[in-house]
């Protein structure tokens, strides 16, 4: 199952983490959310734009997910997954407020003066969690529990057609607003916020001070064009995974480590390097008995 390659045959590899065509078609989409320069999200061509692409049948008006839906998946979970959630929670909001309090204000006396930093939360925080056949609810976890131990007041999730488990970690982390939106036009949602349907059922969208999560191409393209107007977290290419391993390695937990990250998507790269034979032998062993475990999509 593992693809092996000796030293001379590894060439270096730089690439651009923003694909060109994925930028000129994000450029387009964020155009056409805000017809005739909106300051903000028109709700209509938002619909046109989510139903085009696949985040909405046709028909379907909700692009915003209802809280009591995010909480008729949490309790629909199996007793198993529902206790997963909650100790991931669990365990990132404790360390996530222990980074706030290591950050604290301070104040010293100058010749004429005081100098000193003050440390405040920002106003809106924008997270965005894989959906579609990878969802990754981990992402969820990891990012509004971290904006909501912050201090956040607003919180907004967005996820491409959100499965139960991905709605269940959005109950679960407490995210203010769940977008089943992806792509470009989901980033767009989250930097310029969205106003409100003119009839009053869909409440206007707060625009974020900062976007983070991971994503595809259209993703990462569109936060290159909205970095500036806020801020993001950074630009990422395909989930990369590198372990170097000697002979005193585990190779069942090089294994699992080298599958979590090829399961995000199909273009991610798990890469092993060691020098012992033996280890590569049994790692590529593990490898395929622990990929036999995994449920579909995952496995393939």
């Amino acid at each position: 199952m593992l693809t092996r390659r000796t030293p001379d045959e590894v060439t270096l590899e730089i690439k651009d983490p923003v694909d060109p065509t994925a930028l000129s078609q994000a450029k387009s989409i964020l155009s056409e959310l805000r017809p005739s320069d909106s300051p903000v999200v028109c709700p209509s061509a938002l619909l046109s734009v989510a139903r085009r692409l696949g985040d909405l049948p046709e028909g379907n008006d909700d692009y915003i997910v209802s809280s009591e839906k995010c909480k008729e998946a949490f309790d629909g979970l199996k007793e198993e997954d529902r206790k997963s959630l909650l100790n991931i929670y669990g365990r990132v909001k404790a360390f996530a407020e222990a980074q706030r309090k290591s950050v604290v204000d301070v104040e010293v006396d100058i010749p004429g003066g005081k100098a000193g930093h003050s440390v405040s939360p920002c106003r809106a925080a924008g997270c965005y969690a894989p959906g579609g056949r990878y969802p990754l609810p981990s992402s969820v976890l990891m990012t509004v529990v971290t904006a909501r131990s912050a201090g956040c007041p607003h919180v907004v999730l967005a996820s491409p057609r959100p499965a139960p488990i991905t709605l269940a970690a959005a109950h679960v982390a407490g995210a203010d607003i769940v977008l089943g939106i992806g792509g470009a036009q989901a980033i767009g949602c989250m930097a310029y916020g969205i106003s409100g349907s003119d009839d009053g059922v869909r409440p206007p969208v707060p625009p974020c001070d900062v976007i983070v999560g991971p994503g595809n191409k259209w993703v990462t393209a569109a936060k290159s064009l909205v970095n500036g107007h806020c801020g993001i977290d950074m630009l990422a290419g395909p989930s990369e995974v590198l372990v170097i391993a000697d002979g005193t390695a585990n190779a069942e937990i090089v294994a699992a480590d080298l599958i979590a990250q090829a399961e995000h998507d199909v273009v991610a790269r798990a890469i092993l390097v060691s020098d012992d034979a033996g280890v590569i032998d049994e790692v590529n062993r593990q490898v395929e008995r622990q990929v036999g475990c995994l449920p579909e999509p995952n496995r393939s």
